[in-house]
């Protein structure tokens, strides 16, 4: 059985509530294949079997709806279906570990990097308690040589996912693990129970501080979609770069339309790192609630 019950479940997927028939087994949508002004579309939730009393849009079990409805990938797991793995969900299951040259910056060294990767850290705002926090270490040999490793870990406080940072500026900035990005960033320290704040990187991240989750990135995992359905915040920051407006705007657009409160933060071409930790929180604070209407406008402003 899932957390989440079916109805609410197909509430998401179609958009609208049904209407309940036969005690709750039944339900009535309006149809996405025929557009009937009525709803029509029965879908009983313990067989899965469905019907259009119009355009005879049909068939057996959930999966199937699924499938002809060209559902996003987190209606499977919702619905607790299981569908055949990729290589792609082959990768998801390795057992990631961090670089063999991996040294934690709480660990006082004498050593040339470690002090250019600490004075990294400090002038971008971090201090002691998040190096340790975060488990923020550096490398001086392989593929991450001379760059700041911030990992990330799951609910379960595995490691789900690492980056690194050159400290010296070289040509390359940033620096990924080849692993799968569809995680929750910084999982482990992440509550749903509170707002939730969603940036692109982790030094983004540093400068909010409070619960927030980088996306490694400028997309929603399908993961972070799941656990977002499931566990629902009360609110969700969405402070992407000022370049990445439409992304903001496709990640806003899919909170809104599964009913999570939602809303666009803007700091005026800067990154939170940039202004600092009390000037954004002051700009969150002060952000209003995105609806449908306001999306509507944003997204014919800038083209989406």
């Amino acid at each position: 059985m899932t957390e989440k019950p079916i109805k609410d479940i197909l509430s998401s997927l179609f958009k609208h509530s049904p209407t309940v028939q036969k005690s709750g087994e039944e339900l009535l949508f309006y149809c996405p294949k025929c557009d009937h002004y009525k709803k029509k579309l029965n879908i009983n939730i313990v067989s899965g079997y469905y019907h259009c009393w119009v355009c005879n849009f049909r068939g057996k079990g959930f999966i199937s709806l699924l499938k002809n409805l060209k559902a996003p990938s987190e209606y499977y797991s919702l619905l607790d279906i299981k569908v055949k793995k990729t290589d792609f969900n082959k990768q998801e299951n390795k057992v990631l570990s961090l670089p063999e040259d991996f040294h934690p910056l709480y660990k006082k060294s004498k050593d040339f990097n470690y002090k250019h990767a600490l004075n990294y850290c400090f002038n971008r705002g971090l201090t002691v308690h998040e190096i340790i926090r975060y488990n923020i270490g550096y490398c001086k040999e392989g593929n991450f040589k001379n760059r700041v490793i911030v990992p990330s870990y799951d609910k379960d406080k595995k490691l789900n996912f690492y980056c690194g940072r050159d400290f010296f500026d070289g040509y390359m900035k940033y620096r990924l693990c080849e692993s799968s990005k569809n995680i929750v960033g910084f999982e482990s320290l992440t509550d749903f129970r509170y707002p939730i704040t969603l940036v692109e990187g982790v030094f983004d991240a540093f400068s909010v501080k409070y619960n927030v989750i980088p996306l490694f990135g400028k997309l929603l995992s399908e993961n972070l979609k799941l656990k977002l359905l499931k566990s629902p915040p009360p609110r969700v920051n969405v402070l992407l770069d000022i370049d990445a407006i439409k992304d903001s705007l496709k990640i806003c657009e899919y909170l809104v339309q599964n009913n999570i409160n939602t809303y666009l933060v803007i700091l005026d071409g800067k990154d939170p790192n940039e202004i600092g930790f009390k000037k954004t929180w002051n700009i969150i604070n002060n952000t209003v609630q995105l609806n449908e209407s306001g999306l509507f406008k944003l997204k014919i402003k800038y083209n989406l």
